[in-house]
């Protein structure tokens, strides 16, 4: 029940609505009961109950979560409203559903530009980005290649990409998906790759480098939205991977002379990143550089899903920590309790045996 404060059967605020709470109400801090609040749309899905009755499933999220949202009889015009990456100004009810807080919404609109404190939606990161861009120039640098270090200055030097590339999150859902994670992916699979190439030194340094680079450089393109990334039009026709190879003919074609062996087996890192053809590749990794380009991309993908996924409810706790599904990752999954109390009570207990 809504005690009266939805007045206007088409989700119209009426003249005694609430006010907006002074400050933020955060996802985290959402009890049962009534909530007036604005939230960035994360998903938004137009349904229809049994009955035929339209209505609109919603995930709304800030950077402390994401909670459910529901409106019933939704109208077109709500519909309109309520666009994936856009804000959204509620009122409604907190309620539990199978144990899991949802809102019903009574009332949406767009919200007033000056009432929306972005502070709460942008994700803290635990690094400098201007930092880790400058690791990441050095060890491009750095290359022993000269051909390639050429290229990559191609790279670096173009300001439209390198502007996209610095903030751009490296995918929607399943790793880095926030602003500077494309930048956050791509510094942290190089140190890898370095470390790589010191244990097997046969290995080609450059190559192995420039390709961790260039492997999601089609993201700058695919992606859009750092608060809540979406897919381009050209990212949903075309995919990184042929964006990818894209960029890199058109940087290859300003260059003379270039190698064309070396063209290709950059090339082929780009399309065979993924590892498989039911994971996106086109081929399977056919060179080592290659091979160590996917292990390493997918090892520091599925590090960072595990690493976000610490703070998400279990289904199960005991000592060991949380057990639950995990939707990211397609497995049951372990994961340590958010205050470290399990893990530090599991070593206390191992310590005094």
């Amino acid at each position: 029940m809504f005690n009266g404060l939805f007045v206007d059967p088409e989700s119209r605020f009426g003249n005694d609505q609430l006010m907006l709470e002074d400050g933020h109400v955060y996802v985290i801090d959402l009890e049962p009961g009534v909530v007036h609040a604005i939230y960035l749309v994360e998903e938004a899905r137009k349904l229809t109950t049994r009955n035929g009755k339209p209505y609109l499933a919603l995930t709304l999220r800030d950077n402390t979560g994401r909670i459910g949202a529901k409106r019933w009889d939704a109208t077109d015009e709500e519909g309109e409203l309520a666009k994936v990456g856009g804000y959204l100004e509620i009122q409604g009810e907190v309620e539990l559903y199978k144990n899991t807080p949802q809102i019903i919404i009574g009332a949406m609109r767009e919200p007033d530009p000056g009432a929306i404190d972005h502070n709460a939606f942008e994700q803290p990161v635990s690094f400098d980005p201007a930092e880790l861009f400058e690791e990441l120039k050095d060890m491009l640098i750095s290359m022993p290649d000269a051909d390639l270090r050429r290229l990559s200055e191609a790279y670096l030097e173009d300001e439209g990409f390198m502007t996209r590339f610095e903030i751009s999150p490296a995918a929607q859902r399943m790793h880095h998906p926030y602003r500077f994670g494309l930048l956050e992916h791509v510094h942290s699979v190089m140190k890898l790759g370095e470390r790589m190439c010191e244990h097997y030194p046969w290995l080609d340094r450059s190559i192995v480098l420039l390709g961790l680079f260039l492997h999601d450089s089609g993201k700058v393109v695919e992606l859009v939205g750092e608060e809540v990334p979406s897919y381009s039009l050209e990212g949903e026709l075309l995919g990184h991977i042929t964006i990818g190879i894209n960029l890199l003919d058109r940087k290859l074609q300003a260059l003379e002379d270039f190698p064309h062996r070396k063209s290709v087996l950059l090339k082929h890192i780009i399309l065979s990143h993924h590892g498989l053809q039911e994971w996106g590749s086109p081929k399977p990794p056919m060179t080592p550089e290659a091979l160590v380009v996917h292990t390493i991309e997918m090892l520091d993908a599925k590090m960072n899903a595990f690493q976000r996924e610490q703070d998400e409810p279990a289904e199960v706790t005991d000592d060991l920590g949380g057990l639950r599904w995990s939707k990211l990752l397609k497995r049951k999954i372990i994961t340590s309790h958010p205050t470290g109390k399990n893990s530090d009570a599991a070593d206390e207990s191992a310590a005094s045996e």
